[in-house]
């Protein structure tokens, strides 16, 4: 079993490990770390690349663990993320394919932001037809878990661009700001499809 910790619609690199896992479990009660993927994601837009965060209640300082951090929804962000990813993505080839499914994932309200990044990552495994099994955490395996080496990805907000050593594939926007590697898993799925991007990723 693959321990980890939740990323808001990971970058490629971290979606390309979970490919190549028969069994996945999320790490829900470690402490929310700042200037994470946990409640950020960076897609592409025809400005250069745009970071979108899941604003919390406490501020990002805080030590809480993932399960019990509540998204703060006194700014619609929720719409401001799917206007910004609509934006960026109206173009691409397979964006209208996701469409409908992905606003239908956005006008759900949780409270809890794990409860959001489940979903997420729910509706992400589904449009790439994955087979990687998701395995909750639950009392009747913290003795195993405890045994095991956990996955943090090497790749943060700060330096996700410098991973380069991923396919390349033609993004939106391209011609105008040039390729940049390792965003939003979103920004492949929409340029490349589900089918092509679970090809390139799992067997290269």
């Amino acid at each position: 079993m693959f321990l980890t910790d939740f990323q808001y619609f990971g970058t490629i690199d971290f979606v390309q490990t979970l490919l190549k896992q028969p069994q996945i479990a999320f790490d829900v009660q470690s402490s929310f770390t700042k200037m994470s993927f946990k409640n950020r994601m960076i897609i592409n837009t025809s400005q250069g690349p745009l970071n979108l965060t899941i604003p919390i209640i406490g501020g990002r300082d805080q030590k809480t663990p993932l399960n019990e951090i509540v998204m703060d929804y006194s700014t619609p962000w929720k719409e401001k993320h799917l206007k910004a990813i609509r934006t960026g993505y109206k173009k691409s080839p397979y964006f209208e394919f996701y469409e409908p499914s992905l606003e239908e994932l956005y006008a759900h309200q949780e409270d809890k932001l794990v409860d959001f990044l489940q979903a997420c990552q729910l509706w992400l495994k589904a449009q790439l037809k994955a087979d990687w099994e998701i395995i909750p955490i639950n009392h009747s395996i913290q003795q195993e878990e405890r045994s095991m080496v956990k996955y943090f990805s090497p790749w943060l907000p700060k330096n996700y661009a410098k991973c380069n050593s991923l396919p390349k594939y033609h993004q939106v926007f391209e011609d105008k700001i040039g390729f940049i590697p390792n965003v939003s898993i979103l920004d492949m799925l929409f340029c490349c499809g589900g089918k092509e991007v679970h090809q390139l990723l799992k067997f290269i």
